[in-house]
């Protein structure tokens, strides 16, 4: 329809020109067009050409091609060819808008010459006939498009239809379509009439509104429709286009995956539960998991599915294993999923729901379970949930989930074990067998001690391997062993250990029990205590032997409380691998960060318990070639025998994220994390002394540095060391000589309006040796030093003082205070600052004690009865950093704070990043539902300021309002 109408303008125009051209030239005999080289075949004549024998004319229009070099020549060869004509022809070149010549229009009068006035008058008809010849050549493209498109889109295996926006007419649909639903001649039909079934409307599922929104999404849209008249699932490809006539219309392209999602269903879908599969599950948690905005995982064991199975058969353990998933599904809403692990395991994934809410969610699936109809009376199941707020490894999270579903389970089954008990009381056991053959294999592999057997018909004895290596023994299995072994006992310990050994021979004695020294592989002499029984035949003969051999050399060189080996056999490894020929290795130093915060928290003993937890912890991450030590303290020591720095960077990574969550034991949860210090040999160190000391030092800067990082040892950490005891002596003199070098700064806090609200004190130091001293330097010397506390209190009085008198001018003035975590647990800082309140006369409405989000986030159990406390009182808790936490929503839910201090590091993107100025818009709505302020730190530019207006922040600092300055001129800048 489209290139008739092209045509059609086309030949309108034509009309148009002719008439035009016959009333101003009254001579005008006829017109003629002569279109050169690709568009001479499709030529349109105007009025009736020149006869065929008319030579002079053609020779004439011959000349004028296309082919001339340049507009000037064709021109010019036209002019040639025009001359030699009668006057009363008139042949003019039909230019394009680039200057080539696409052909020649002619004019003949009946009679007599063209005067000048008359050929003026052609020429500026000329581009008239020029538009006319583009609008035919036009209409022959898109006619050839036409063709092109309809055999193209007819012979697609895909349904393709156009309707009309406003009136959901169908104006075209391809071949495939119309014979895919039956459909003869659909065009002019309304869509939803006869695509649909039961329609009595526009489909409520139509994508055309959202794409008629301007403020929507996207400009087209791919959605999946169940088609109520065929019963297929398409996918569709929405989106608007200009039709023909120049109206907007809706494209829809849809292919017809039924048997693609039936497939993917069966490939994805665990087939007796509807759950995921565990290999699609485990992908779409891992997804989920890498760039986590925060799930909830919950592991699930289904309770005595293989007693169900044994006794009442396996349809029974299929109905119990089908009902469990229906009570969980049940409780799963929105992007939620279930999948199935494995067995009677299954695991439920619950994105952007916390940890407490996906609790009464699966409360109320177990309380759905045992009450549902048929319901085996055991019906149930054990489960473990953790909530994950930032990155995690699939194996960490779910071996974390699991960890707490076992600790469920453990419970169930000791407290089974108890009510049987109680309630069947003792009897006679069934009978009892087992493997003897793997029994030596198990006792060996299950203690530290050597366990031996003797079979005393051949007097052949059998010694565990660690025993041969560590003796030198010939084998496993040894003849005359008395005689082998007593070779290696001590001269002066001999005859006691052949005469104990003789009368066990002799049948003389059952028991057996002598001390001794035994010499091992490296010559040194180790005491053993060696202790056996004999077993007899029925008429009275020995025929077994077997007993233990205690090494109380290596009894000694064992920590009691972690069962690695302690801090001297790691001074004997050390000097074993430097003497000997071994290459390269790598001497880790571990530290646990915080321990005393854990042992504050509950006890010491309880603090024991965590270094056995991360001693077992550490042990199971160790690679072959590295061994673990107990130190003194806290502390651990690795060896690697790999010795790059490759190597020690992925165990401690795999250390870190190992450590990277709370743990829990004895229903009592805990956070702590590992710091490392690392020294590699030779280059650190060629002794035992000398490497200790290098990684000690490097396990120190670590932990300056942060925390929960491995520093390896470089000649600049001493440096840094000696320079840190220097400060923190020079430190100690500032505060015992009043305070000197301290000096209080503050940086200007402002409202959304740019209005003054009040000010952020910060302390500044200085001394003579190095000058000015940052706080990132200084402050962590003085929670080293103990100096914290004094120092704090002199900043906390002089910040107060300062806003009581600059609240005389500006009441609504507000002073923030940063306070360590030091004088949060110091039980005599609150008596003190509600006393320094009062002193200063300062208003405790308007004071502010600022904490950093990182230790609320580890302590708020801890520290939350406190804070409210503060509260009561009148002053005010800020929590600084916001943002920069493994845990930051969950902290602002449960913190009782009054304002949130958004960290800078939101704000550098706030322009670029569509996350960071996503995540402050969050930040603030939820601030605003739980009735807390913000405060948007590191304002530096006007586009900042720009970006951030539109949010109604309450409070803003940083360079762009104004920088830390001394009291004096914050007087004379911003009062």
């Amino acid at each position: 329809m489209g290139n008739r109408q092209e045509l059609s303008v086309f030949k309108q125009e034509c009309t148009h020109i002719n008439q035009l051209a016959r009333q101003v030239l009254h001579s005008l005999r006829r017109i003629w067009l002569r279109l050169e080289g690709d568009g001479a075949a499709g030529c349109t004549l105007v009025t009736p050409p020149p006869a065929p024998g008319d030579g002079r004319i053609e020779g004439a229009l011959r000349c004028l091609t296309p082919a001339a070099a340049q507009e000037e020549d064709a021109l010019r060869a036209f002019a040639d060819a025009a001359g030699r004509l009668r006057a009363r022809f008139a042949a003019l070149p039909l230019l394009l808008e680039d200057g080539g010549i696409a052909g020649t229009v002619c004019f003949e009068r009946d009679e007599g010459e063209w005067t000048a006035e008359e050929q003026e008058t052609l020429h500026k008809l000329m581009p008239l006939y020029a538009c006319a010849v583009r609008s035919e050549k036009l209409g022959q493209d898109f006619s050839l498009q036409a063709w092109v498109f309809n055999q193209v889109v007819d012979s697609m295996y895909a349904y393709i239809y156009v309707t009309d926006v406003d009136t959901d007419e169908i104006l075209y649909m391809n071949r495939a379509m119309k014979e895919g639903l039956g459909l003869d001649a659909p065009e002019g039909a309304v869509c939803w009439k006869v695509l649909q079934t039961g329609m009595h409307g526009r489909c409520a599922f139509c994508p055309v509104p959202l794409l008629q929104d301007k403020n929507g999404p996207a400009p087209s849209c791919i959605w999946e429709e169940h088609n109520t008249r065929t019963g297929r699932i398409y996918e569709n490809y929405d989106s608007l286009m200009r039709w023909v006539d120049g109206r907007t219309v809706h494209f829809q392209h849809s292919v017809d995956v039924t048997e693609t999602r039936r497939l993917y269903r069966e490939a994805t879908t665990d087939d007796l539960t509807g759950a995921f599969s565990r290999r699609a599950g485990k992908q779409k948690l891992a997804a989920l998991l890498a760039g986590c905005g925060g799930v909830s995982i919950c592991m699930l064991d289904i309770n005595d599915l293989k007693q169900v199975n044994d006794t009442l058969g396996h349809a029974a353990g299929d109905r119990l294993l089908v009902q469990a998933a229906q009570a969980v599904q049940a409780q799963l809403t929105g992007g939620d999923f279930l999948m199935r692990l494995g067995g009677d395991e299954f695991v439920a994934v619950l994105p952007g729901v916390a940890e407490d809410e996906a609790q009464r969610r699966i409360c109320a699936a177990l309380r759905q379970l045992q009450e549902a109809e048929g319901a085996q009376p055991q019906a149930g199941f054990c489960y473990g949930i953790a909530q994950f707020d930032g990155a995690v490894p699939l194996g960490e999270a779910l071996a974390l989930v699991d960890e707490r579903m076992y600790t469920q389970k453990r419970a169930l089954h000791i407290r089974r074990a108890a009510e049987r008990l109680q309630r069947e009381g003792t009897h006679s056991a069934p009978a009892f067998s087992y493997d003897c053959t793997r029994l030596y294999d198990a006792l060996v592999q299950s203690t530290d001690d050597y366990i031996y057997v003797c079979d005393m018909k051949t007097g052949v004895f059998r010694y565990p391997p660690a025993m041969v290596a560590e003796f030198g023994l010939p084998g496993e299995v040894v003849e005359n062993a008395a005689a082998v072994w007593g070779a290696k006992v001590h001269p002066l310990d001999k005859q006691a250990f052949l005469e104990s050994n003789q009368e066990i021979t002799d049948g003389r004695t059952d028991a057996h029990c002598v001390e001794y020294r035994a010499q091992n592989r490296r010559g040194e002499w180790v005491w053993m205590r060696c202790r056996g029984h004999l077993e007899r035949d029925g008429d009275g003969q020995p025929t077994l032997f077997a007993g233990i051999i205690t090494n109380l050399g290596k009894k000694n060189r064992i920590d009691q409380l972690t069962g690695l080996f302690n801090k001297f056999e790691f001074q004997n490894a050390i000097d074993e691998l430097s003497t000997g020929a071994a290459g390269p290795y790598m001497v880790i130093q571990l530290g646990i960060d915080n321990l005393r915060r854990i042992n504050a928290l509950y006890d010491r003993r309880f603090g024991d318990e965590v270094i056995r937890i991360a001693a077992q912890k550490l042990q199971s991450l160790l690679p072959p070639d590295a061994w673990a030590y107990r130190l003194d303290g806290d502390e651990f020591g690795v060896l690697l025998r790999n010795g790059s720095k490759d190597a020690a960077g992925q165990l401690f990574a795999r250390i870190r994220q190992a450590f990277a969550h709370q743990q829990s034991y004895d229903g009592k949860r805990f956070f702590c994390t590992l710091s490392g210090g690392c020294a590699l040999y030779p280059q650190d160190g060629r002794s035992y002394l000398e490497l200790s000391k290098s990684a000690g030092y490097a396990l120190e800067y670590a932990k300056q540095r942060g925390k929960n990082r491995m520093e390896y040892y470089a000649p600049q950490i001493v440096a840094h060391r000696e320079r840190s005891l220097e400060l923190t002596e020079l430190l100690r003199d500032s505060v015992e000589h009043g305070f000197r070098g301290f000096e209080m700064y503050y940086q200007p806090v402002f409202s959304g309006t740019r209005a003054l609200e009040g000010a952020e004190a910060l302390a500044r130091w200085r001394c003579d040796k190095y000058g000015a001293v940052g706080p990132a330097e200084f402050i962590p010397l003085l929670e080293q030093s103990g100096l914290i506390q004094p120092v704090g209190r002199w900043a906390f009085a002089q910040a107060v003082t300062a806003q009581a008198r600059w609240g005389r001018r500006l009441p609504r003035f507000k002073m923030g205070v940063n306070l360590s975590y030091l004088q949060l647990e110091d039980d005599e800082f609150f008596p003190f600052m509600w006393e320094t309140i009062q002193k200063a006369g300062a208003d405790p409405k308007q004071t502010i004690l600022e904490l950093t989000e990182s230790y609320l986030a580890a302590n708020m159990e801890r520290v939350a009865d406190r804070l409210r406390q503060v509260r009561r009182h009148g002053v005010r808790v800020a929590m600084d950093d916001f943002g920069t936490g493994y845990s930051s929503l969950g902290v602002l839910k449960q913190a009782p704070i009054d304002i949130a201090k958004i960290d800078r590091t939101f704000v550098n993107g706030i322009q670029e990043s569509a996350f960071d100025n996503a995540f402050l818009r969050m930040v603030v709505e939820l601030c605003r539902v739980r009735g807390i302020s913000t405060c948007l730190e590191g304002m530096e530019t006007e586009g900042q300021w720009r970006a951030a207006e539109p949010m109604h922040l309450d409070y803003v600092q940083g360079f762009l309002l104004g920088r830390p300055v001394p009291a004096g001129q914050f007087e004379t800048q911003f009062l």
